[in-house]
């Protein structure tokens, strides 16, 4: 049997079925479906050894598919081609915990490595100015929180990111931690942004944190925890939980710690901006977004958390690089990373314990069977269709050497099947947000959005012929139902019968309400029953990520979607409580 004849047996048809069952683009345009398979290295270039990991399997479109071939005809083909990939540099190697400029008196304790411990494989050399540090502090902090005390690795972030100068104030603005999957990133990520929100008289002002992430499910299970701690001690801690909006507020300064999308960051002061799963987070949400925000604050400081991806953004694949190239200024990004060098094998358990700052026998035995389930084909990660990939990224926590992030791609507002997911029979009662929205004098469009017992959002929307019908259907949901609050698009306000009063609809509510959208459904916090114009607006519903967040194309019913995020937006807003004091 010849090796192209094994390179698509058993394995590859499973593969091909998991990878290509529900709409898979193209791993190399990012721009058309997916509809095959490619080899990578191709076989025509190696000896083929089915499961040995000797190739991966790469989504690709038919154009994709034929221009490799070309490139292995042509002799241009080379490892990790793709057909607009950009090469990153090649990556240097990191500093020994022996090396002299370790030789701090707050790094005594900690350049004695725990046999269940690894030193970081890259790690920045102590600040220039660094005299000190408020890891100690934090660490006892925490412990007295907790009754928990930090691992050694968490003692040693802590002890760089918190390092300060002479004047007692922190040195590093940045911190870029990876390190691979279930270490205990979110634990000390918790604690850090808990921590933070009690040092307003340190740092002479009211703290803010604002804390995003892949989606706003992983940032919650982080936050939850810390949600449960509070809310037992409510004369010191408020508490919000309205979904895409939820946050800890400690009574006695002001201090917040606060949940956002990664598109709707825009707009806050912050003194820690928080990306977790920062891979999938884009460049302009935090160069934009968060930064700019926190030039004013005092000691204001940026954590970028994220294990590898493939399909990483440019965010942490730019930082990253930047902070590679200042290892041994000790000065600009903190880089703290633990990970497998480029050529390890899959099999190598030196390198598994070169990602894994935390070492036990259990964690070795979870890895093996991890390997195992990727030879065979089996997807762990939904995002990375590339089983073997999938384990490089998340167990051996290399990042890709090219940046495969199209420049302002579109992409579908929601995964494909998440709307029909969310479909049960449901009946609400009491008032309802509203929002109408006219397609240029073509027809308009009316939505409605209802919170039910259980906290979740039951939405409706369906299009009308004219303006004039979507006012009559509002004065029939005025005496059904009430109307706790209407928007209607800016432009429309002066055609509102007289004693009508309505909020406008702009474009930066559009932009905010896509991401609660997008961010409560991925959530299971919208429900719908039987909305056949939203099903057919939604299924077509594209969006563009620009500077300011989640931009809607202007095709399909878009003015339905507008319509509907407008109400999603105003029903999930927190309703004013009073706080006492």
């Amino acid at each position: 049997m010849t090796s192209l004849t094994r390179g698509y047996g058993g394995a590859y048809q499973r593969a091909r079925r998991q990878m290509l069952g529900e709409g898979t683009p193209c791993a190399h345009c990012r721009k058309r479906l997916a509809t095959t398979l490619d080899h990578d290295p191709p076989l025509a270039m190696h000896i083929h050894r089915e499961g040995s990991g000797c190739c991966r399997w790469i989504p690709s479109c038919e154009q994709c598919n034929r221009e490799g071939g070309v490139a292995v005809q042509q002799g241009t083909w080379r490892p990790g081609w793709k057909p607009d990939a950009e090469d990153l540099p090649p990556e240097r190697d990191g500093l020994d915990p022996d090396d002299d400029r370790f030789d701090v008196p707050w790094l005594i304790d900690l350049r004695r490595v725990p046999r269940d411990a690894v030193w970081p494989r890259l790690m920045t050399v102590p600040h220039s100015r660094a005299v000190g540090s408020l890891g100690p502090e934090f660490a006892a902090w925490v412990e007295g929180r907790s009754g928990k005390p930090l691992r050694w690795w968490q003692r040693l972030v802590a002890m760089r990111l918190l390092e300060i100068d002479a004047d007692d104030r922190l040195v590093w603005e940045t911190l870029v931690l990876s390190m691979a999957r279930q270490l205990g990133k979110s634990w000390l990520l918790r604690e850090l942004c808990l921590w933070r929100i009690h040092q307003g008289d340190r740092f002479g002002e009211a703290q803010d944190v604002l804390h995003t992430g892949k989606d706003l499910a992983v940032c919650k299970e982080v936050q939850r925890p810390a949600r449960i701690w509070a809310k037992a001690r409510r004369d010191a801690y408020h508490v919000r939980e309205v979904n895409g909006q939820e946050e800890i507020e400690l009574l006695a300064d002001g201090s917040r710690w606060m949940l956002r999308a990664k598109e709707a960051v825009y707009g806050y002061s912050v003194s820690i901006g928080a990306a977790d799963e920062a891979w999938k987070v884009k460049a302009s949400s935090v160069d934009e977004g968060l930064v700019p925000t926190m030039t004013e604050r005092n000691q204001a400081q940026l954590l970028l958390i994220s294990t590898a991806h493939r399909m990483a953004t440019s965010l942490m694949l730019g930082r990253r690089q930047i902070a590679l190239a200042d290892l041994e200024i000790g000065d600009g990004d903190l880089l703290i990373e633990w990970s497998a060098p480029a050529g390890a094998a899959l099999d190598d358990r030196d390198a598994w314990r070169a990602a894994s700052p935390h070492w036990t026998q259990a964690r070795e035995r979870m890895i093996q069977k991890r390997l195992e389930a990727a030879r065979t084909g089996e997807l762990e990660d939904p995002e990375e269709p590339d089983p073997i990939e999938s384990f490089r990224c998340q167990w051996l926590n290399q990042w890709p050497r090219r940046k495969t992030e199209p420049p302002g791609a579109v992409e579908d507002l929601l995964p494909r099947g998440l709307w029909a997911s969310l479909e049960e029979p449901v009946r609400s009662s009491g008032q309802v947000f509203v929002a109408l929205e006219d397609d240029y004098g073509l027809g308009a469009a009316v939505a409605a959005v209802s919170r039910l017992d259980d906290g979740r959002l039951e939405v409706d929307g369906w299009l009308v012929p004219d303006w004039d019908t979507a006012i009559t259907d509002l004065n029939r949901l005025r005496l059904l139902r009430g109307v706790r609050e209407l928007t209607v698009g800016a432009s429309l306000l002066d055609r509102l019968p007289p004693g009508v009063k309505a909020k406008p609809g702009q474009a930066a509510a559009t932009r905010a309400g896509l991401a609660l959208l997008r961010d409560l459904a991925a959530g299971g916090q919208i429900v719908h029953d039987g909305t056949p114009d939203l099903d057919e607006a939604l299924t077509v519903a594209m969006v563009r990520e620009s500077p300011s967040g989640l931009t809607l194309k202007a095709w399909g019913q878009a003015h339905l979607v507008k319509a509907l995020v407008w109400a999603v937006a105003a029903a999930a807003r927190p309703a004013r409580i009073p706080v006492i004091r």
